[in-house]
């Protein structure tokens, strides 16, 4: 007969991210922004007592089970949730987990802490620990970097895609127009001149109904990189390169601004519309993988 035990432990993870306590707590409250870096949730009620609950796992590993349950939100400073974890049909682990957001200098220093009971050798507490970090990393990366002195902001995405797929999302005007631009914003194009000095020029129509004319010039072109220099309104240069990875593509997105005023200006606008974008491009892969 197999012995039954139980494992008690605590642990604590502290980290600094360069972005505010809102966007870190957006990381942690909406449900888009949230599948950036976690499983995303087949479940997603962000409230005091309401689920999140999703199922996924490494391909051909078992597939794992998070419910959890939340218990106190503050916002942009406390979240508190309980939660199990199952591998297949056998409980692993039940936790209640505590995440603190303080504003510092820098951004905003998150503590991580979670009170755990581990049953029967299942599961550690060490290995959640380190799996934990790892997903505090993605968080991170999924925030995107700014850099005031170069007026630069970045995004950085791992797709589920081939690089030559990645390429024709960029450069078939028919399936750049599905994704480019923020949630909710739909395009026309009017002129796409794919080479070096050619002009690119599309109205984005916005959720409120609203029209946004733009203009972009080419500057490169090529599997590994694309430079675009952006002429209406706030000029800026976008800078996209494409890495292959692990079967799949790492994209680089790199928004260079003309000054400062506009790096000030923008850069509470463009850090989540930037991620959107991305957002939007991941979606619009996997449909095209799926046909």
């Amino acid at each position: 007969m197999k012995t039954r035990f139980t494992t008690h432990a605590t642990f604590q993870i502290e980290r600094i991210y360069y972005a505010s306590p809102e966007r870190v707590f957006a990381a942690w409250s909406g449900r888009n922004a949230k599948a950036r870096w976690y499983q995303p949730a087949e479940v997603f009620d962000f409230r005091i007592g309401g689920q999140e609950f999703s199922q996924g796992g490494p391909k051909g590993g078992p597939v794992f089970t998070f419910e959890a349950y939340y218990q106190e939100i503050v916002p942009n400073k406390r979240l508190v949730y309980s939660y199990s974890l199952d591998q297949g049909n056998t409980r692993i682990s039940a936790s209640i987990s505590t995440i603190e957001l303080m504003p510092t200098s820098e951004g905003t220093k998150l503590v991580f802490t979670e009170q755990g009971t581990f049953f029967d050798g299942h599961d550690t507490s060490e290995q959640r620990e380190q799996g934990t970090k790892e997903l505090l990393d993605l968080l991170g990366k999924s925030l995107g970097e700014s850099n005031p002195d170069t007026f630069e902001l970045v995004s950085r995405r791992k797709l589920d895609a081939p690089r030559n797929l990645v390429y024709r999302a960029w450069t078939e005007p028919e399936l750049l127009a599905q994704w480019w631009g923020p949630h909710g914003f739909t395009n026309t194009f009017h002129t796409f001149n794919l080479r070096p000095e050619g002009v690119w020029e599309y109205t984005m129509h916005g959720p409120d109904g609203k029209d946004y004319p733009n203009r972009n010039v080419f500057q490169k072109i090529g599997p590994e990189r694309i430079v675009l220099r952006h002429e209406t309104f706030h000029h800026f240069t976008v800078t996209a390169t494409f890495e292959e990875v692990d079967g799949g593509t790492e994209i680089t997105f790199r928004q260079t601004l003309a000054s400062k005023e506009d790096y000030d200006n923008l850069k509470p606008i463009c850090e989540e519309g930037n991620e959107q974008n991305l957002d939007r491009l991941g979606s619009l892969l996997k449909r095209l993988l799926e046909q």
